[in-house]
């Protein structure tokens, strides 16, 4: 029994569902751009992007930015805040080696503080996939850090803090290296994490020493917000280039897969995607091929000259575009000739098609130096053997029944199964 047409129809998606689809499926091309969107227009935003001394990020790219980094840069984020959060538990044996008066206040603070740290970073990094906000966990955590720090060395009467305070500068650094995606944000949390510095280094030396605490911090505070400027700077680089290495690619996937003049299927990306279509679909399933060409071409390209015969071409491409189906094949098989796979089509729906492709192929008319031009199309039509799903024969018996209909006046529809054995071995 012949299968019933069944075409299921894709939804369409969004750039950013494709990035996401993507990353989860590491044989699949990663898209960072559709292929639609591959025109001269982009191309030149890239372009102009990478040029920018701060490689501005464009405002249609933006979504796919956050994506492009969350799937490359959450792990590392995450990592940076798992060894923040062990050194931050480990300088309880520092506190207990300088300053042994505050060592049971120093390990509850720490303590409470990791269990905290440790079971926000676990929900953020399952659950929230805004890149935005992983990526500034690390810099307020470590503003907070620098309170609870400061608290313990305040609480302390051991000469040994004025020395220790100086440990504090790591907190900068660290809070600074983390941060890929903005640079703005950390300017923000850079100022908290200094305030939160300098005011317990106010609040434990007289003037004269916090000036000099002031000339070790300083340097090493605008040196850590020039790395997080290069970290961030350097993460739109790579994006734009990753955008501009998915232009090409897709724009020379074009350029293999389409058909120049009609700008629909060429030959071999019909033979690849139809192959695997066949092979897709399960033999209890019906599948039907067409194969239909201009007739009298020749002499319209005498009578008019090959520009209107190219004319011609595109306008058979079109029309037949528009009676496809989701899941129809159309290609240009070679020169006038144009071919289409039907999955799910049994023989009745194949010739309906057919027939109705060839009526509005009749209908058209184009105004050729104010002549009317009208032309016709043969159709040879043929239905996949379940016995032998080949898409070699299903095309060879597409082409006889073309040149059937060739022979029987054209402008017609000829099935191969409708034939009479005599004419199958012609």
């Amino acid at each position: 029994m012949e299968g019933t047409p069944n075409p299921s129809h894709k939804s369409v998606r969004t750039p950013s569902e494709i990035l996401f689809d993507s990353m989860n499926q590491s044989p699949v091309k990663h898209t960072l751009i559709k292929s639609e969107a591959c025109d001269v227009h982009s191309r030149e935003h890239i372009e102009n992007a990478l040029r920018d001394p701060i490689a501005r990020i464009p405002s249609q790219f933006k979504s796919a930015f956050h994506k492009f980094l969350y799937y490359n840069q959450k792990k590392y984020l995450q990592q940076v805040n798992h060894f923040a959060q062990l050194a931050f538990l480990i300088y309880f044996w520092a506190d207990r080696y300088v300053l042994p008066d505050v060592e049971v206040l120093s390990g509850v603070i720490r303590v409470i503080a990791i269990i905290g740290a440790f079971g926000l970073n676990f929900f953020l990094f399952k659950y929230i996939r805004r890149i935005q906000l992983l990526d500034m966990v690390l810099p307020y955590a470590t503003c907070l850090s620098a309170i609870l720090w400061f608290e313990i060395l305040l609480n302390s009467s051991n000469e040994a803090v004025y020395t220790y305070q100086y440990a504090a500068v790591i907190l900068i650094v660290l809070g600074n290296l983390s941060i890929q995606v903005h640079f703005r944000p950390a300017l923000l949390s850079s100022a908290m994490i200094t305030a939160a510095v300098l005011f317990g280094v106010w609040r434990l030396n007289v003037l004269s020493d916090f000036i000099i605490y002031l000339f070790v911090y300083v340097p090493i505070l605008l040196f850590s917000i020039y790395i997080c400027w290069n970290n961030t700077l350097n993460s739109r680089k790579t994006f734009l280039r990753a955008l501009l290495d998915d232009w090409n690619y897709h724009t020379l996937r074009k350029l293999a897969h389409t058909d120049e003049l009609t700008q629909i299927s060429n030959r071999r990306h019909f033979v690849q995607s139809a192959n695997r279509k066949i092979r897709e679909t399960p033999h209890t399933v019906s599948t039907s091929l067409l194969i239909f060409d201009v007739d009298h071409f020749k002499q319209i390209n005498d009578a008019y000259g090959h520009d209107v015969g190219d004319q011609v071409l595109c306008c058979i491409a079109e029309v037949a575009r528009r009676e496809m189906r989701h899941n129809d094949m159309l290609a240009r098989f070679g020169g006038e000739e144009f071919i289409v796979l039907l999955p799910y089509t049994v023989q009745a729906d194949a010739l309906k098609i057919a027939e109705r492709l060839r009526y509005k192929m009749e209908q058209q008319c184009l105004n050729i130096n104010d002549q009317e031009l009208t032309f016709t199309i043969s159709v040879g039509v043929s239905k996949l053997d379940p016995k032998h799903p080949k898409l070699d024969q299903l095309i060879k018996h597409a082409d006889i029944a073309l040149y059937e209909a060739k022979h029987q006046g054209r402008n017609c529809v000829v099935h191969y199964n409708t034939m009479n054995q005599s004419e199958q071995l012609v």
